[in-house]
């Protein structure tokens, strides 16, 4: 209907201003959430980094304790364990020291060697050092003798021992774990 008010062609306008209108709003909504998506996928691997790192790091202080147990020394800022700990020698394979063996049994892969695995053969860090702070679980790690010194290369000992530590440790999340395998010579 034509008024004496409207403007000429009032009647042929077919609302193409609200339909582009409409287009900006729905391409804006679908740039807001590709934001969104990619900074929540920034920062979950973000955290997924830092939970690594932090593994990686309580991985390293379990190889530092099994050093340390190998030369028998402890943490001097800790209680001293009881009982104190001796060097790490074959003749002491029989002894059930814990964490400690000469005869590895049912590990055929050390690359994924499981010592959080219920009835492992690891022990656990804090016996003789601090105990780690902020994880799901302490870090373990288990010290084998290896029968051929040879394997860790050439030592000035006159009766060198050469030993594999395997490392494994869990960052803040259980589904975070970090191997670390050392050949280590006293």
């Amino acid at each position: 209907m034509n008024s004496p008010y409207s403007p000429p062609g009032a009647s042929t306008q077919s609302g193409i201003a609200l339909f582009t209108a409409l287009i900006f709003l729905v391409i804006l909504t679908m740039l807001g959430i590709s934001v969104f998506s990619t900074t929540t996928s920034e920062e979950k691997m973000a955290r997924n980094f830092r939970d690594k790192e932090i593994a990686t790091q309580a991985a390293e202080a379990a190889l530092n304790e099994a050093k340390s147990r190998i030369n028998a020394s402890y943490d001097s800022g800790i209680t001293p364990p009881s009982p104190l700990p001796r060097v790490l020698t074959s003749s002491r394979c029989s002894a059930g020291v814990a964490g400690f063996t000469c005869e590895p049994t049912g590990i055929t892969n050390y690359n994924t060697y499981d010592l959080f695995a219920p009835g492992s053969q690891g022990a656990d860090v804090g016996t003789y050092s601090p105990v780690v702070v902020g994880l799901n679980t302490q870090p373990r790690y288990l010290i084998v003798l290896e029968q051929n010194a040879s394997v860790c290369g050439p030592t000035s000992s006159s009766t060198p021992a050469c030993f594999k530590i395997i490392a494994q440790a869990r960052g803040r999340m259980s589904t975070t774990r970090v191997n670390v395998i050392q050949y280590f010579t006293n």
